[in-house]
């Protein structure tokens, strides 16, 4: 009787590390160095190559675009190199490359979307505004309404930006650093002192 319940201590013990371990690997462990443009990291599609690849891809809801499609670029750093934080404020502007279609989404690191009343999660480039010959954007995140192209963070715990760029020659040859928009931050709630 006592070795029956044993094993079933041990069992459990064993599933439970087993499953914790492996959520954690697949969280936190980068078997390589991503190609980084700037403060953007391209996410490369190395799932069919690594299982523990495959599982962050699935946990995030997606896969990356194929090769012939474009390329995926994430970021959760600013420009001066701190990591973003869904309760301050940022301003993506600069350009993005010419005669590309793109998007710009904002989520949380695990890939949820904010909850926010406009229902807006991000832009593309055929409703953001742009300015001047370079076509350059200026999106404000943050949780307190600005003016312009906004993205509300309400209910989100972290932040991340993804960029996809669709246009087949850009999977092969990625755009530069100053084809591509920076991240400043704007300022940061304060919690109120009671």
């Amino acid at each position: 009787m006592f070795s029956t319940i044993r094993f079933i201590v041990v069992t459990l013990a064993g599933v439970f590390l087993g499953l914790a371990s492996a959520w954690w690997a697949v969280g936190n462990l980068h078997f390589k160095g991503a190609q980084t443009i700037g403060q953007w990291s391209v996410v490369e599609d190395d799932a069919k190559a690594n299982p523990y690849e495959a599982a962050r891809a699935a946990r995030r809801g997606g896969g990356g675009l194929g090769p012939s499609e474009g390329i995926e670029l994430i970021t959760e750093t600013s420009a001066d190199n701190k990591p973003l934080q869904a309760a301050c404020a940022y301003l993506v502007t600069g350009p993005m490359p010419q005669g590309v279609l793109w998007t710009l989404t904002v989520s949380d690191r695990d890939g949820h979307l904010p909850a926010n009343p406009a229902r807006r999660f991000g832009f593309t480039s055929l409703d953001a505004m742009t300015f001047g010959p370079a076509r350059q954007v200026r999106i404000s995140i943050g949780r307190e309404v600005r003016p312009g192209d906004f993205v509300a963070t309400t209910d989100l715990s972290s932040l991340r930006l993804t960029l996809r760029l669709y246009s087949p020659t850009l999977a092969a040859r990625a755009p530069s650093r100053d084809q591509l928009p920076s991240v400043t931050p704007l300022g940061c709630e304060q919690k109120d002192a009671s």
